[in-house]
């Protein structure tokens, strides 16, 4: 989502906060009430769909590096097994079919290196009554099967996860549109009727319908996170806004910053490995305002 976006959405947030928080005057409009909740369903459906383009971002833990050492050690280990069969055999084809040094298997590109790992596996499924005494079992080749799959899924991930950002990238865009109809052609129409009625609500409301420019918006949450037993900052702590994507992680020093989130009552949890979840609530935050929310979290034994 771009930083002009996130501005929109914070503009969004903070129209339906007002109105959430004076239901008694939007009430009173029952066409306006009912617009309301229209656009607090589309701008749910757009804080979704952020959330879901920010997993695919953040999503992926395995290593490629690390499955393509497994794999290529497995293989392998696997080829030099059935290459000691081949040669008790005297069979010559199955001997240069599995004739690969260890170092080979870590030069292959990612679909060459499957198709020679398969390609291994298919051999020992071939011999495998024959290769029991030199200690490969129907075991060993699910263990090699295994690390290609975990390999050819994670070459593949990058590709599918394109699509999928695409997907959601489509989907904000329809939504936010969707939103903007809503509050032009209907919220913003009807809130006149507020004027003579109650003209502190319509002003406010107004108030609230600015977007702040992102280049200069403060309107976000930030502090430091330390270890409670030893006030020593605590680096790689996740820090997320409860029910929103808006989430960091702590640097060297323990800081982090949530920007451009949404105004009124907030929530944050704190998750780190080695240390017990910290949630802290009723945190107001202000529009163009940074609010200061630090925490001590607690180790727990290992």
């Amino acid at each position: 989502m771009t930083t002009r976006n996130e501005s929109k959405l914070n503009m969004y947030d903070a129209v339906i906060s007002f109105c959430n928080n004076n239901a008694s005057v939007t009430a009173s409009i029952p066409a306006f009430q009912s617009a309301l909740t229209n656009f607090q369903s589309t701008v749910a459906g757009i804080h979704s769909n952020a959330q879901l383009e920010a997993n695919i971002i953040t999503g992926h833990t395995a290593s490629k590096a690390d499955l393509k050492q497994t794999l290529a050690t497995a293989a392998a280990n696997l080829a030099a097994l059935v290459y000691a069969y081949a040669i008790d055999a005297k069979d010559s084809v199955l001997r240069e079919r599995v004739n690969i040094v260890p170092s080979e298997f870590k030069k292959f590109k990612d679909e060459m290196l499957i198709a020679a790992c398969s390609n291994i596996r298919d051999a020992a499924n071939a011999n495998i009554a024959e290769l029991a005494p030199y200690g490969i079992t129907a075991s060993s080749i699910t263990d090699l099967q295994t690390a290609i799959d975990a390999y050819a899924a994670k070459i593949s991930s990058p590709r599918n996860a394109v699509s999928q950002r695409a997907s959601y990238s489509k989907a904000i865009t329809a939504l936010f549109k969707q939103a903007d109809g809503i509050l032009k052609k209907q919220l913003d129409k009807m809130a006149l009727n507020f004027q003579a009625a109650n003209i502190d609500f319509y002003n406010t409301y107004k108030s609230n319908r600015t977007i702040i420019d992102p280049g200069t918006s403060a309107t976000s949450i930030a502090g430091t996170v330390t270890n409670s037993d030893n006030g020593q900052p605590v680096a790689g702590a996740h820090v997320q806004l409860v029910g929103n994507g808006h989430a960091d992680v702590t640097d060297a020093q323990g800081n982090y910053i949530l920007k451009s989130i949404e105004i009124g009552t907030q929530q944050v949890k704190i998750t780190c490995a080695g240390f017990a979840d910290d949630t802290i609530s009723n945190i107001i935050v202000k529009l163009g305002k940074t609010t200061t929310v630090s925490a001590a979290i607690s180790p727990v034994a290992a």
